[in-house]
Formats: structure tokens, sequence, C-alpha cells
């Protein structure tokens, strides 16, 4: 399967890039980083007890990565009393608390990858009463390393980032915008594990729209973070970035490459959500795409952004349209928007080598995506119908 994959790729380096056939042979989500496995547990062998401690944790312990922009650690063999009190903490290398594990938010798991922190170190420190029934295992950490990259640029790269972008569409962007999120999942392929990027929408509180391709199964699910506000302001910060957990699959379809996910605590309520467009789209229809290419923050492809064919081969038969919109890997999942800021398609491959598609992008049509939303997804339809409603508050 990696040499069929190889085909699709080039490296960013190397220039004019290769993309998929038409049509295309496989779907796959952008690889962001590797896995690594290490060894560090909780409560320390007698030897190594004590070491690292500073003030009032009972233990402590920073992993590098030397270069890395971001980590992420994986707890297993995780064992507590229920009543005992403890804390663990996950800092970034600015000491700033990625994420607070409490008998509470672990009540019932047994393995978990933490959330996310930005930069080359992470730290994990340990309060609580010393003695106390509180074991664990880090056994693997995960960190960004640049992979192949397929090429689904048309013409020059216009993508912008938000901060700068000034466009026709700008009052609808900033409504939008929000209830588009990038997804870090750790994935097994080959034996082996990798973290992979897509992008995703909300169209209910808790219900959220990417490709099968990238979450398909309850596994990948439950080992994949989905990031909102990951925008960078003018001077590269990403003020307000939260994480969120998938918590389910609630419906997949390989021959329109689309999944349905349900996410924790409702992100709607503070992101937004859209709503999907009522019609297909026409042969020259102006759009935007936003987006995380290659897992970066976010961005909009807007300027050349048209429909080039309204009717196109996908997955299975005349599923797609084909548009000119830039994307890159990561960008899988992204939604196509209509002028009116309604969700006209999902996008899901890039350009072919030859052919009629090898100046264009293709994205799934939104009508059968209502048709599948109204038939596998219980009240997801009308949520999304509700959708422009509740970005617009």
């Amino acid at each position: 399967m990696r040499l069929l994959v190889a085909i699709c790729f080039t490296f960013a380096t190397l220039g004019p890039a290769l993309a998929q056939e038409e049509p295309p042979p496989l779907s796959v989500p952008h690889t962001e980083g590797v896995v690594e496995q290490i060894a560090a547990s909780f409560p320390p062998p007698p030897d190594e007890s004590g070491g690292g401690t500073t003030g009032p944790a009972q233990w402590a312990q920073s992993f590098l990565r030397a270069g890395a922009a971001l980590m992420q650690l994986h707890f297993s063999d995780i064992s507590f009393d229920p009543d005992e009190y403890f804390e663990i903490e996950i800092v970034n290398r600015n000491g700033e608390v990625v994420q607070k594990l409490t008998n509470e938010t672990l009540a019932g798991v047994d393995a978990i990858w933490t959330n996310i922190g930005w930069g080359q170190s992470l730290g994990v420190s340990v309060y609580g009463n010393r003695g106390g029934t509180l074991a664990f295992t880090i056994d693997a950490v995960s960190f960004d390393k640049r992979g192949p990259v397929l090429e689904s640029i048309i013409g020059e790269d216009e993508r912008e980032h938000l901060y700068r972008y000034e466009g026709q569409f700008l009052p609808v962007v900033d409504r939008v915008q929000g209830a588009v999120a990038k997804l870090s999942m750790i994935k097994t392929e080959g034996g082996r594990q990798i973290r992979e990027v897509c992008s995703g929408f909300l169209i209910g509180d808790d219900v959220l729209v990417t490709n099968e391709h990238c979450v398909a199964d309850q596994p990948t699910c439950l080992a994949t973070k989905v990031i909102f506000g990951f925008v960078y302001n003018n001077i590269g910060q990403t003020p307000g970035l939260e994480q969120y957990d998938c918590q389910s699959v609630l419906a997949v379809d390989i021959p329109l490459d689309i999944a349905v996910l349900r996410i924790a605590e409702k992100p709607g309520l503070r992101w937004g959500t859209l709503a999907l467009a009522d019609e297909d789209v026409l042969a020259d229809q102006q759009l935007f795409v936003l987006q995380h290419p290659l897992g970066e923050a976010k961005q909009i492809s807007e300027v050349g952004c048209a429909v080039f064919e309204a009717v196109s081969p996908g997955r299975s038969g005349q599923t797609d349209f084909a548009h000119l919109c830039d994307t890159l890997g990561g960008s899988s999942g992204s939604p196509v928007f209509n002028a009116a800021g309604e969700v006209a398609g999902l996008h899901h491959w890039g350009r072919s080598i030859v052919g009629r598609y090898n100046g264009s992008n293709r994205a799934v049509r939104v009508g059968l995506i209502n048709e599948f939303l109204a038939d596998h997804v219980v009240n997801a339809g009308e949520q999304a119908n509700d959708g422009q409603q509740a970005v617009d508050q």
C-alpha cells in the first residue's frame, strides 16, 4: 500500500509536484510526525525516587525532542484508588499548563494521549498524597517531523493566513471560520504509529464532519485531538486555542469519503457551527476554502477559487465537483464554501498528474452530503441547517 501512496507524493523541496492520478487511486491524510517508544514510570523505582523532583511535586520529568514544534505524550497502565487526590500537570517549554489530569478526568481510563504542547519539550509533574496508589507509564512521545507533501496548488500558491486576508468575503470569513478545526490523529499503519493531520468542521454543537480517509474508526477517533482557534494573529500568536477529544464515530461512507464524529464538550457552543447549502454548485461559481494545510495555522484560499466542473468523478461515480482552490496535504476534510458562507462541498482530493483534472482539485457535492446526513446521522441534518443561526450569534 505504501508503494502505491508513494507515487502520489513529492517532497516540498523538489519543485513541481506529482499528484494523484485520475481517478485518484487513494486518499491519504498528511503525515505530520512520528511516534517514538519511551519508558518512564510513576511511581519511580526506589533508586530513582525523588530524582528530578522540585518543590511540592512528588515526581517530575521533562521530555525533549530538539527542533520539534509540537509534542504529545501517551500514558498507559493508569491505575489509582477512586478516592485518591492527585493532579498530573503537563506543561510546555514556557511553563504554560497544556493539560491537567485528575482522578475525575481519568476515571475509567486505562490509556490516554495528552493534549498537544507547542514547542520542543513537555514537562510532567505529579502532585498529591505521597505514598498514594496512583501509577502510570509514559510509553510514547509523538512530535512533528515533516513528511512528503501532496501537491494540489493550482498555478501560483495564493493561500493566505486569515490575519492577512482582506478580500471580498472578509465579513463572511470572520463569521464562519471558528467552526473549522485541525484534526491531529495518531494512527497505526504497517505496524508502526505515525502522526497525521486533516481538517474538519462543525455542523452541530458536538458533531463534526471530515473525510473517511482521515478518521474512519473508533480507535483512530480516540487518538484524535480536535483543535479550534489555531489561527495566527498579526504577531504570530494563537490566543484562545483549545483542544477537544473525539468521542465516537457516528457514521462513515467510503464512496463519499465522509466521516461524522461526536466531539466532547460541545465545542460548537464556543466556536459556532456551519450550515450546509441546499443546492449543488454551478460551473464557474465563486468559492473559498478554510483549511489547515500541512497542519499549519488556519488559512484561506479565495483568489482564483471557483468551480471548474460542477459534476466530476469521485471515489464512486459522479460524487464530486472539481474546483480551482489552492490546498495541500492536511486540507483533507476542509469545507468548501459558497459566497454566502454555506458549505458547498467537502474537499478531499488533489489534482491529477494528467488528463482533464491535472489543473483542479475535487470536493464531494453537498447534495450527496445532505442525503447521507439525513439517512445516517440522527438530527445532524437539522443541526446543519440551523448552523448559520449558530455562527451569527
